[in-house]
């Protein structure tokens, strides 16, 4: 793509999954932003909380929402044809850039009914390892230095301020004060979340191995009431979940010392921020990880949970995968992370 950088001035960048996916995505908006620094530069997304995210990013000048969360491809490509009508009227697009899983249909309906000249496509695993280093690969074609710490999630002085003010409301010091953010996620039926009590325990490990900082639990409302079941005698030292905007969530979590959950979109907010972290992937495929040089994953053991999600078979009512994860190697993968009694890592 040499010799292009006066001819770009529309580029539209395409990612249709939740917030995890469209972070690992973010290399790509970096890199194009950097090679064509005067060209405007959409992101079509598919999640409400994506655009609420990044549209505080600087690389981007516009984000357009499209739901394409249906069952089907032509209803998708349904979904897609207003945008893609507005995109026609204005001329189309000089470049359209493609997060990696986008799926092949989306992408050719795309390329001709918004009028997109040249369009440049991450690949797929297993050509890269993980949906990162695919996502790596397409930003590199337009900027050679892009790398993993080049992921990102906008953070602003906003938050900064948030994630303050609700942390002095608990009682806990910003400035002197070691913290570990345990994210619960949500349950899904194609998702089964290791259980909170088990959460709890390693929390408790932690505590009685040396760690004495402190505990908050992050995440939605109804997390943080879920939560609240499970910790009657408060082993956390503060529920925030429900409390915190993504924005403030990310914000404390740059701060913390670690974070642990299952897996979910501010896990991968974590790994964004470049908070040490062990996520639970129980059935999603370790492609899927989140980033972060400081990123410990604990799968299940069981070979069918290799390549299961977004879909697990029908006749699976009891998700073993979950008793496959044994809190040792949760704790232990912990405890790697984060100051403990010296005895605790020779084990």
């Amino acid at each position: 793509m040499s010799g292009q950088q006066e001819k770009v001035k529309r580029i539209l960048a395409v990612t249709t999954g939740g917030l995890g996916d469209s972070i690992l995505f973010s290399p790509v908006l970096k890199a194009l932003h950097f090679r064509f620094p005067e060209a405007k530069i959409e992101l079509l997304a598919a999640s409400d909380l994506v655009r609420i995210v990044f549209a505080k990013a600087g690389e981007i000048d516009r984000i357009v929402q499209v739901d394409t969360n249906r069952s089907f491809q032509i209803l998708k490509m349904a979904a897609l044809i207003p945008f893609a009508i507005s995109a026609r009227v204005k001329g189309g697009f000089d470049i359209g850039a493609f997060a990696t899983g986008l799926n092949p249909c989306l992408a050719y309906f795309l390329k001709y009914a918004a009028g997109i000249r040249q369009v440049v496509q991450a690949p797929q695993p297993p050509e890269y390892p993980d949906d990162l280093s695919c996502n790596l690969a397409l930003a590199q074609r337009f900027c050679t230095h892009i790398k993993e710490t080049d992921v990102f999630l906008p953070l602003t002085a906003e938050a900064e301020n948030e994630a303050k003010e609700v942390l002095a409301q608990q009682g806990i010091s910003w400035d002197q004060s070691k913290i570990v953010a345990v994210y619960p996620s949500t349950d899904l039926k194609h998702r089964p979340r290791w259980p909170l009590s088990k959460l709890l325990q390693v929390i408790q490990l932690l505590r009685k191995n040396g760690f004495d900082g402190k505990v908050v639990v992050i995440g939605s409302a109804r997390e943080g009431l879920e939560w609240e079941i499970i910790d009657p005698d408060r082993v956390a030292d503060a529920n925030l979940a429900g409390k915190l905007t993504i924005f403030g969530s990310a914000f404390l979590l740059s701060k913390c010392c670690l974070a642990v959950g299952n897996d979910g979109g501010l896990i991968h907010a974590a790994g964004a921020v470049g908070c040490p972290l062990v996520v639970i992937m129980t059935n999603t495929p370790i492609s899927y990880r989140p980033a972060g040089k400081k990123t410990k994953v604990i799968h299940s053991k069981l070979s069918c949970c290799r390549n299961e999600y977004p879909k697990r078979p029908k006749s699976c009512e009891v998700p073993e995968c979950l008793d496959s994860i044994d809190m040792a190697d949760v704790f232990q993968a912990c405890a790697e992370l984060i100051p403990l009694r010296e005895s605790v890592l020779k084990k």
